[in-house]
Parts: C-alpha cells; sequence; structure tokens
C-alpha cells in the first residue's frame, strides 16, 4: 500500500497521492457530467467526480460514532480496559468530534 502522503520537494506541504481509478460510464452520464461540471466551475469532470465521491463518503459517515463499534469495545473489554475508561474515551472524542 502506498503511503497516504509524500514529502514535496518543492514546499513544505505533503502532497496526496493520487491513484487512478477507472469507471465505465454511459455517454448520457458523460453529457451530463460535462454540462454540470462547466456549470460549477470545473475544467474536467474528474473533480466534479471527486467532489461527489467525497460528499457521499461525508454523508454516510456522520453519523458513525465508536459508542457503535461493538468489536472494538469488545476488544478493549478483553484486553482489560475498564468500561468507565471506555466511556470516559468516547465522550472525550464525541466532544472533539462536536468542535470540529
Amino acid at each position: 500500500m502506498l503511503p497516504p502522503h509524500i514529502k514535496n520537494r518543492y514546499s513544505d506541504h505533503p502532497q496526496t497521492i493520487m491513484r487512478p481509478v477507472h469507471l465505465r460510464l454511459s455517454e448520457e452520464i458523460i453529457q451530463h457530467l460535462e454540462e454540470t461540471a462547466q456549470m460549477h466551475g470545473f475544467n474536467r469532470i474528474q473533480g466534479l467526480i471527486r467532489l461527489y465521491i467525497r460528499q457521499g463518503l461525508d454523508r454516510d459517515n456522520s453519523n458513525y460514532t465508536l459508542a457503535h463499534d461493538t468489536l472494538f469495545i469488545e476488544k478493549l473489554r478483553k484486553k482489560g480496559v475498564s468500561q468507565s475508561i471506555i466511556d470516559e474515551a468516547l465522550n472525550d472524542v464525541n466532544q472533539k468530534c462536536d468542535l470540529g
């Protein structure tokens, strides 16, 4: 697996690695994407597709919370972590997520 960031030799900011993904889309969908991309100021449809994917992922994951991850919590319990520490950690994480 590729590392998520590589050093950019021209600046101190890390550069995100982009990997190609190939999709088969109908001509109708491509035409609609091209028109929509132009309306929203994108030069190419790739930027619009990335935006749609990101928005969908953000929407699907917005309700995720570690409190519902029972497998993770059970593993912590088996390792000897007390329920009070688990509850405290979940509260801390939820407070930080609510601020961000």
